[in-house]
């Protein structure tokens, strides 16, 4: 009979699956002596462990990457954008019209617990598997550290402080359900904790085969505690962290922009923790979904997450031609980078803005056929080096380093072409800074989580963004021109207007959990 285990309530039947697709496990844990078997060779254990990284991006497209780009439509970055499809589950989100037992937040939840149960069996068995050499035994302990940090990182980002399960006995204790959230501050001690193991345990990108690129390395820990600090305001810390990374000679700045989200170079110079999606039509889901589903439906997507007027001003009043051509597709302009479209078809009747995330675009002659959702090659980069060096300006700024912070923003600056007024101080540095990180990072499922941790004067910034006196909001109703979002009013012109900073600064625990934990688990204020 299948075993299968109960986590905070989740019924969960575990599968594993290696990079390879001919090497996909599809087989449920059934008690002690299979998952035994699951660790009985090297190969076996690798395989498990290429089964944690299934859960980074979800093992189908709604499991996590959807919830990821509702967030974007959450921001002024985005509209939900698909004005031919009414979808209050999807809408209602980005509008924070938010209903609490949305299907998106518990995938995200129930994925992500999923992965953390995978690590820590990881952890617990791996150390005993004597077929496997101590270096290969130390790495896979930090691969399985490093993504339960990642997955940790995510959760209480979303939903602020959860429950912490670490070892794959507790899930078998009975008491499971007796589990109640720890705090931010306890979540986080766990993440710090699983990192700094894997920053001791991994290897760098350089040591790593060709055919190894993608696993978690030294560098993709360094920098992801460099984010975790920063998001805690521990700005010496996180100044000093993502230094560590800059300087480790394993990384570079893309000479040209436009490469970053080329299709082949997931791990590319730039690139710190990707996951590199293939074309296979033997095998679903082993591609990417945002060419589909982040696509123009005059081109053959679906519409959803439309990039916002608000955004392409910022790209404008900068002059930063460079960054807007890959970043942003309008209608009725030719595709940067893709001589096949000379005008595109942002189809403004359907879209609420007429325009589409170029980052995500797969140009036509590199289209597979069929071409469709889970089958698109190319990348998600969760983490790059810009990235980590805005961090480092922002950490910097924080941290009393002016002239620290200057020279990293100067670095991303000048890459496109920008100058840098490295006489910036105070409050113009730090918004510099910030635009920066918008132009820099635009659509790359950053926006939210920025908004809700920067502050000014201790009020976060999506307050004074969102709400019915938010900037967004009064832009869009009294100011914008704009003659595709201000005609196709079938997605409310004032999005944004019903965020509340009381509620809104986290989603909903799912009621789901709440339930099957018998209380023990607490809701979010607000929902």
């Amino acid at each position: 009979m299948k075993k299968i285990f109960l986590l905070l309530g989740i019924v969960t039947t575990l599968f594993f699956a290696s990079c390879d697709p001919s090497d996909f496990l599809d087989q449920p844990v059934q008690g002690q002596e299979e998952l035994d078997d699951f660790f009985s060779t090297a190969e076996k254990a690798e395989a498990f462990i290429n089964g944690i990284y299934r859960k980074v991006n979800g093992e189908s497209w709604w499991q996590v990457n959807f919830q990821r780009q509702i967030n974007e439509m959450a921001t002024d970055d985005n509209w939900a954008g698909n004005t031919a499809q009414p979808r209050p589950d999807i809408t209602g989100i980005a509008q924070y019209n938010v209903f609490a037992g949305s299907r998106y937040f518990n995938f995200l939840w129930e994925s992500h617990y999923i992965g953390i149960t995978r690590a820590n069996i990881s952890l617990d068995r791996i150390p005993g598997i004597e077929s496997i050499e101590e270096d290969k035994k130390t790495q896979y302990i930090g691969e399985a550290r490093f993504i339960r940090a990642f997955f940790y990182f995510d959760l209480v980002r979303n939903f602020g402080g959860v429950p912490i399960v670490t070892s794959y006995e507790e899930i078998l204790d009975p008491s499971i359900n007796d589990k109640v959230r720890a705090s931010v501050e306890e979540v986080y001690a766990v993440i710090e904790q699983d990192l700094e193991v894997a920053i001791n345990n991994l290897p760098r990108k350089s040591e790593y085969a060709a055919d190894d690129l993608g696993r978690a390395t030294k560098g993709a820990a360094q920098a992801l505690l460099a984010k975790v600090y920063l998001y805690q305001e521990k700005w010496a810390q996180a100044q000093a962290m993502a230094k560590t990374v800059m300087d480790s000679g394993e990384y570079a700045l893309e000479a040209d922009f436009a490469d970053l989200y080329r299709i082949g170079n997931a791990h590319g110079i730039e690139s710190i923790f990707a996951i590199e999606f293939i074309n296979n039509p033997t095998f679903q889901d082993i591609g990417g979904q945002f060419s589909i589903t982040n696509g123009s439906r005059g081109d053959r997507g679906w519409g959803w997450g439309s990039p916002t007027s608000d955004l392409e001003n910022v790209f404008l009043s900068e002059g930063d031609n460079i960054r807007l051509r890959s970043t942003i597709i309008k209608h009725g302009e030719p595709v940067f980078g893709d001589p096949a479209v000379t005008e595109f078809d942002g189809k403004p009747s359907e879209n609420k803005s007429g325009r589409t995330n170029r980052k995500y675009y797969t140009p036509v002659g590199e289209r597979p056929e069929p071409y469709q959702r889970g089958q698109i090659p190319g990348q998600y980069i969760h983490i790059r080096l810009a990235d980590v060096i805005l961090f480092h300006a922002e950490a910097a700024y924080f941290n009393g380093d002016a002239t620290s912070a200057r020279n990293s923003l100067k670095l991303v600056r000048d890459r496109v072409g920008l100058s840098t007024n490295m006489s910036l101080s105070g409050d113009a540095l730090r918004d510099a800074i910030w635009r920066e990180r918008r132009l820099e990072m635009a659509l790359e499922q950053h926006r939210l989580y920025d908004l809700r941790r920067q502050k000014i004067n201790g009020v976060p910034r999506i307050a004074l963004i969102l709400g019915p006196n938010g900037s967004f909001v009064k832009y869009n109703t009294e100011e914008s021109t704009d003659p595709f979002e201000t005609t196709n009013l079938l997605e409310s012109q004032d999005s944004g207007a019903l965020f509340d900073p009381d509620i809104h600064m986290l989603w909903p625990v799912p009621p789901r959990e709440i339930q099957l934990s018998r209380g023990n688990i607490t809701q979010n204020p607000g929902y």
